[in-house]
């Protein structure tokens, strides 16, 4: 029997948390309520960051499989901002935080293509830390939550909770994913592992919010 290292091996099978969580998206959005094709993305893309994710992690976190990991994670946070967008800001809006977020998302990956960045850009001591490409990540998804409250008033009163617990269960994710890939605690706390799930929860709550808000009408 191969002999596995534990943390990659549990952040590579918590890996499938996430492309279950997008298939969970679709399914829901197929069977039980349909949803704006924007947003159609959004849950594809959860898809699609789920499978490097577990090659990443599952197979010894190569180079090649870590662009792709970063680089689909990337992909996923600027589809929620486009989709975010679209929900009803101004044209003029839209085309300038769409265009700029995906010209500094795609300078990130080149600079993580061309080998830089293996430093973390705010370390953590011994917990861990972010690297550059782990902070755009982050100030992508403030983004996308900050433009879904930037229309805030116009959600349906019944999705608001939704949106509070949603943004609650991402500072939670932030917070674990702080830690380094390879930190386990208490032998069955491995923060990043459990970013993975916490995360998976996370992308299901969003399509109840969605659907809370769509349902009631009030978006097209």
């Amino acid at each position: 029997m191969p002999d596995f290292d534990p943390a990659n091996l549990v952040n590579g099978v918590s890996g499938f948390a996430t492309i279950f969580a997008g298939l969970t998206c679709l399914a829901l959005n197929r069977w039980v309520s349909p949803q704006p094709r924007r947003w159609l993305a959004v849950y594809w893309a959860i898809v699609l960051t789920g499978i490097p994710t577990v090659w990443y992690h599952g197979f010894g976190e190569q180079r090649l499989p870590g662009l792709a990991d970063i680089s689909t994670n990337l992909l996923l946070a600027w589809t929620m901002q486009v989709a975010a967008l679209w929900d009803g800001y101004p044209i003029r809006t839209r085309r300038r935080v769409a265009g700029i977020s995906g010209l500094v998302n795609l300078a990130v990956i080149a600079w993580r293509l061309l080998g830089f960045q293996r430093s973390l850009a705010i370390p953590l001591g011994e917990f861990g830390g972010f690297t550059l490409s782990e902070v755009t990540l982050i100030a992508d998804s403030f983004l996308a939550v900050g433009l879904l409250y930037g229309r805030y008033r116009q959600l349906p009163r019944r999705s608001q909770p939704m949106l509070r617990l949603v943004t609650a269960v991402f500072l939670v994710g932030m917070a674990l994913a702080s830690a380094s890939n390879s930190q386990i605690h208490l032998t069955i706390i491995a923060y990043h592992a459990l970013w993975h799930l916490v995360g998976a929860f996370g992308f299901v709550l969003l399509w109840g919010f969605n659907h809370l808000r769509f349902t009631a009408g009030e978006y097209s």
